[in-house]
């Protein structure tokens, strides 16, 4: 992430997209600068430079039998992010 991020904080900056949906620990963490594991930071807008930042799990983790509740969870979030993008 240390040599790729500066790569996605550029693209990033040429799109300057509405908003931003980071999936996973990783992605979060590299664009809010945050500690908290995803279930602490998910569901909630946090902000990269201004531009809204929706947290949501990695799909890996939502291809794992036991996680039915983190699919809902996932669902809820992306409808945040559409709601914000389209209306």
């Amino acid at each position: 992430m240390e040599i790729c991020g500066q790569f996605l904080h550029r693209q990033l900056s040429a799109i300057a997209p509405k908003a931003i949906c980071a999936l996973g620990g990783t992605a979060a963490r590299a664009l809010t600068g945050r500690k908290e594991g995803v279930t602490k930071m998910r569901g909630h807008w946090l902000e990269w430079r201004s531009i809204p930042v929706m947290v949501s799990y990695h799909p890996s983790y939502l291809l794992r039998p036991y996680n039915q509740d983190a699919k809902r969870e996932a669902w809820e979030d992306l409808k945040k992010v559409l709601h914000f993008v389209y209306d």
